[in-house]
């Protein structure tokens, strides 16, 4: 027998509240949970990966140990490794989301060394640094400004910003406001829902698009500040010079985020893509092209002429 008309619309109605019900208690568990993840992720013990240095001193390198302040009054923590030529320009290497400078230290610092002076220290919230929120970007810069101060006052520069994933963007929305010579931006996201909704696409999570939306402005309110993007800051690079390097196989950070900053952005730039790369190993991928890329790049913008 046919289910009378008015019983239909009743089981309709009744599945389409259980339906949304769900739906707004996935959303809001999203909402909730993503944006602690994103301002209060965890902090990563500061100890190093078996077989990887635990400081500069453990691959050959003099160094000093240094702490500097924000104007918010967040104390960092830091290595200062000196250049092993007579040089005053220096690079501050920047890490990625979650991490500290150690997974870094190996693999950059020595080739960096051999020519500028280089400055490692932890984000708010990351390392050896005080606890403090984490804003991907926004408060972050502050970080910076304040790591590039403490060279100055070292009688130090020109100076160049190099970073990798969350380091890059950092990178880029820092630049305009501080007296530095170059960017160099590696896996950089352009818009900060890119590499959110990636990675909740990756773990399985529905409703990407939107549930990105709530998680950033929930973070945003936990931060107690609008979390932004560097797509609102790269066209202000210029004059500086700006190097950016796209992994061509980068699930987390789509490679047509590079591209779009580089289309943004003034001269004098440049986009090096490594193909067959993961996010955050073109250097890894490509060692050799990568550091010559990136030495002739700095050469130019911190010594300016080209290397030997």
């Amino acid at each position: 027998m046919a289910t009378p008309p008015r019983r239909r619309r009743g089981l309709i109605g009744w599945l389409a509240r259980i339906v949304a019900a769900v739906t707004f208690g996935y959303l809001g568990y999203l909402t909730v949970e993503g944006s602690r993840r994103i301002v209060s992720p965890g902090r990563r013990p500061f100890v190093p990966e078996e077989g990887d240095p635990a400081t500069p001193a453990d691959i050959g390198l003099e160094y000093e140990d240094v702490r500097f302040t924000t104007d918010d009054g967040v104390t960092l923590s830091g290595w200062l490794v000196p250049a092993a030529r007579e040089t005053r320009a220096a690079v501050v290497l920047l890490h990625g989301f979650s991490w500290h400078r150690l997974p870094w230290l190996a693999g950059f610092v020595p080739w960096l060394q051999r020519r500028y002076h280089v400055l490692q220290f932890d984000f708010r919230g990351h390392g050896g640094s005080d606890d403090a929120l984490i804003s991907l970007g926004t408060l972050e810069q502050r970080d910076v400004a304040a790591a590039v101060h403490f060279l100055a006052g070292r009688g130090l520069g020109p100076i160049a910003l190099m970073g990798i994933s969350m380091g890059g963007s950092v990178a880029i929305m820092a630049a305009p406001d501080l007296p530095v010579a170059a960017v160099v931006a590696d896996a950089a996201y352009a818009d900060l829902r890119d590499p959110i909704a990636n990675r909740m696409r990756e773990i399985g999570y529905p409703l990407a698009r939107l549930g990105t939306g709530l998680v950033l402005a929930a973070a945003s309110l936990r931060a107690g500040v609008w979390l932004r993007s560097p797509m609102n800051r790269v066209a202000q690079i210029a004059p500086r010079g700006l190097l950016l390097i796209s992994p061509g196989e980068d699930r987390l950070v789509s490679p047509q985020q590079s591209q779009r900053m580089f289309r943004a952005a003034g001269e004098p730039k440049e986009l090096f893509v490594v193909e067959g790369a993961a996010h955050g190993e073109a250097h890894l991928t490509n060692p050799e092209a990568y550091e010559r890329r990136v030495l002739d790049f700095l050469a130019r913008h911190l010594d300016g002429e080209a290397p030997v």
